[in-house]
């Protein structure tokens, strides 16, 4: 498991950020970032270890931060591995939609693999069928 944080415009990733098991470290690049883009920014989202669906004070205290010191708000999401909560103007929402990006940063944060065979594992089990 690791955090990841993913910057987003509307349904499109800006920025993809990867952290350890506990956290994402700080970075003057991710900040820039925001900074540039933040009148496009629609949401900043990042995955939380097991299933701590909520935000942490870390969390509180870097929205805070990073809200006043753009003079903008967002909209910040947790994601894990069952759950999907968003907060805005400080009311959180648990979300129940599913958009394309929820399933890739599920898949980097808990290594859980799509259901997707490589192209090398799907011709082998070609010709095994053929065979047959």
């Amino acid at each position: 498991m690791r955090e990841v944080c993913f910057i987003l415009i509307q349904d499109s990733i800006l920025r993809v950020y990867l952290g350890s098991a506990t956290s994402i470290p700080d970075s003057r690049e991710r900040w820039e970032i925001i900074w540039k883009h933040r009148d496009e920014i629609t949401e900043i989202v990042h995955s939380h270890p097991g299933e701590f669906l909520d935000f942490s004070h870390e969390d509180r205290t870097t929205i805070e931060a990073v809200e006043a010191g753009t003079g903008k708000v967002f909209t910040w999401s947790i994601v894990t591995k069952s759950g999907f909560l968003s907060r805005r103007v400080n009311l959180d929402t648990d979300r129940e939609d599913s958009p394309w990006w929820l399933g890739l940063m599920r898949s980097l944060s808990y290594g859980e693999r799509r259901a997707r065979q490589s192209h090398a594992k799907r011709k082998n089990s070609e010709r095994k069928d053929s065979t047959l």
